[in-house]
């Protein structure tokens, strides 16, 4: 029993499962209950940031926790994070472009720097999404990274897009505060790092 416990969380197809967990219920919900198609806007970007939050998170907290075990389990499974947030980030955009219905809408909403923001943060996660694969890392070699650390914009750029969108912004800032606190954590330690070992600490 405990074999098969350990093989379904070490499995990154359960995991991909669990990350699918919230799409199927949005979509069902929005089936079954014949609602608009804004339950489905909202729920996604909800779902496409938390993702994304996760997956910069994941480097911090494995900084912050280098002696365990866990950390480096999510560390595996950092891609599967990643593209679970762009998938879901296209399905707010794909809800969205939806409702609007018209292009001329569209254009005319991409004028106002709140929507803006929101095709901004989804273009940039889709080089990274693209490339989030072994052979990209070979061929690209440090360009590679480079294109990962666009995630970064994303992040700014959907924050930004959430706390101007919506008139209530406190959910945002409590999405994103820890990811801040987990970010400068990063930006300490690597700051501290080389001081540590010239100490032999």
């Amino acid at each position: 029993m405990n074999d098969i416990i350990r093989r379904v969380i070490e499995s990154h197809g359960a995991f991909r499962l669990v990350l699918a967990i919230p799409g199927i219920i949005i979509l069902s919900r929005y089936a079954l209950s014949g609602g608009g198609l804004g339950q489905v806007i909202e729920a996604s970007g909800e779902w496409a940031v938390r993702m994304l939050i996760i997956t910069l998170a994941v480097t911090p907290i494995r900084m912050m926790f280098r002696h365990r075990h866990w950390p480096m389990w999510l560390f595996k499974r950092r891609r599967e994070l990643g593209v679970a947030a762009f998938l879901y980030a296209m399905l707010h955009m794909a809800a969205y472009v939806l409702r609007q219905s018209s292009p001329a809408v569209l254009l005319y909403d991409a004028m106002y720097a709140e929507y803006l923001l929101g095709w901004i943060a989804l273009t940039t996660m889709f080089l990274p999404f693209v490339f989030s694969n072994d052979v990209s890392l070979r061929l690209m070699g440090p360009w590679w990274k480079m294109i990962q650390r666009l995630v970064y914009v994303s992040a700014v750029a959907a924050f930004l897009h959430w706390i101007w969108i919506k008139r209530d912004d406190l959910p945002a800032y409590i999405h994103f505060g820890p990811l801040v606190a987990l970010e400068l954590y990063r930006l300490w330690f690597e700051f501290t790092r080389p001081s540590r070992r010239h100490r032999g600490e």
